[in-house]
């Protein structure tokens, strides 16, 4: 975290009280005061320290950012969650349904909508947790049985050696893949896990080696060789089985109650023809998300941004309701932002203007696209829909992460330490 260590500038403890936190205060504060010859920015530390840890709400959010789990423990599992990390959803309602006027339509030609030919299927998740836990039981299943084969091999040999060598190498392997799995299962990785490359070359050579001095016609060399390489790889099948499980349940939960996300303290808000087309595009797009003032830099937000899949088209109006809204000059930079931050998802921008400018910028490989936005929904919805009807959680998630760190709304009042 960025934030200096407001214990220390204070001078006390972080279990101290806060009628101690509030001596410390006033003790800094005349030590440091400008009018006595003290630090200005020592003194403006100070000022920050007693601003946060004076309320209690921000206190816990401080304590449980800098010390983790001991924080937790002191708090408890109900405010274990700060609440600027949460996010608020709710559901954006489909458009209503056209009158039907009984007028003879034969012979006419009839507009069919952008959606008429797509395909709806039932959104799957991605990465998969039963893909995850296959390949994990595959994996045990395939080590403990060629263990079992390199241990029978070694019991039907005919050398007393080979059995004496054989028994401790496996048990030895086996300590140490359990060992490893046990870990894995002990702790769950917040981000993706990386494949160990570095014990997968190792287990590849020792392989390599043990089919070489054996023989490639000797079965239990084969055995071997593989039982090494399973065991080497056991322990990150079991770590992306425990991280696409809590990708699930931290994501999903959400993805089936709401279809739309935003951080807290805010409401969605757009003019008729945007609402119109966002409300198109979420209702025939079951996978479709919407996020709303999405932080694109510190100082700016994207108002509207739909996600599909791996694919994330960036919604604005040519100029920005709010002096922190993207709008058409400055949209090209916040794709490259999101593209940059998200390097598995394809990122692109549409500015909905009224009345298209003579030069408008389209085509398919471009970055940013200036549609009219009564005609925007067909675009859009087609790009979204070729990315299937997949939620991609760590995309989802990465974007849900960015919407917490926006914080929230400060409420109650403070009472100074000093009263005047």
């Amino acid at each position: 975290m960025n934030e200096p260590d407001h214990y220390r500038v204070l001078g006390v403890s972080p279990q101290a009280p806060r009628n101690e936190i509030q001596a410390a205060y006033r003790r800094r504060l005349r030590e440091t005061h400008p009018d006595r010859g003290g630090d200005e920015a020592e003194f403006h530390l100070v000022q920050g320290a007693w601003e946060t840890l004076s309320h209690a709400g921000l206190r816990r959010e401080y304590d449980l950012l800098r010390f983790g789990r001991r924080a937790a423990r002191r708090y408890g599992k109900a405010a274990a969650k700060p609440s600027h990390r949460k996010v608020r959803g709710w559901n954006v309602a489909p458009p209503p349904e056209p009158v039907q006027h009984a007028f003879p339509t034969k012979g006419a030609l009839v507009a069919v909508p952008w959606h008429a030919r797509l395909r709806l299927a039932r959104p799957v998740y991605r990465p998969s947790a039963w893909i995850a836990a296959a390949v994990s039981i595959a994996a045990a299943a395939v080590w403990v049985f060629m263990g079992l084969g390199f241990l029978g091999q070694a019991f039907a040999s005919d050398s007393w050696i080979f059995l004496l060598l054989a028994i401790p190498v496996t048990i030895a392997i086996a300590m140490i893949v359990v060992v490893q799995t046990s870990r894995a299962l002990r702790r769950r990785p917040d981000t993706a896990p990386p494949p160990p490359t570095g014990r997968l070359i190792f287990a590849t050579l020792f392989a390599a080696a043990v089919i070489a001095l054996a023989g490639p016609s000797t079965p239990w060399g084969w055995a071997l060789g593989v039982y090494v390489l399973t065991g080497a790889a056991l322990a990150w099948t079991v770590k992306r089985v425990r991280y696409t499980v809590a990708l699930r349940r931290q994501v999903g939960a959400a993805l089936r109650q709401f279809n739309a996300f935003g951080p807290v303290g805010t409401r969605p808000k757009a003019d008729r023809p945007t609402g119109k087309l966002l409300r198109e595009v979420l209702t025939n797009l079951p996978a479709a998300r919407l996020f709303v003032a999405l932080p694109a830099e510190p100082d700016t937000r994207v108002p509207h941004a739909i996600v599909c899949g791996d694919r994330i088209a960036l919604l604005c109006a040519p100029v920005g309701r709010d002096s922190a809204d993207v709008d058409s000059v400055n949209l090209p930079e916040a794709v490259k932002v999101l593209t940059a931050a998200l390097p598995d998802a394809h990122v692109q921008g549409w500015v909905l203007w009224p009345t298209l400018p003579e030069a408008a910028r389209a085509g398919e490989e471009a970055a940013v696209h200036d549609v009219a936005v009564g005609q925007a929904a067909a675009d859009i919805g087609l790009w979204l829909a070729s990315a299937g009807a997949v939620y991609d959680l760590p995309v989802l998630q990465a974007l849900r992460m960015r919407l917490a760190a926006v914080p929230g709304p400060r409420t109650g009042d403070r009472t100074p330490a000093v009263r005047t």
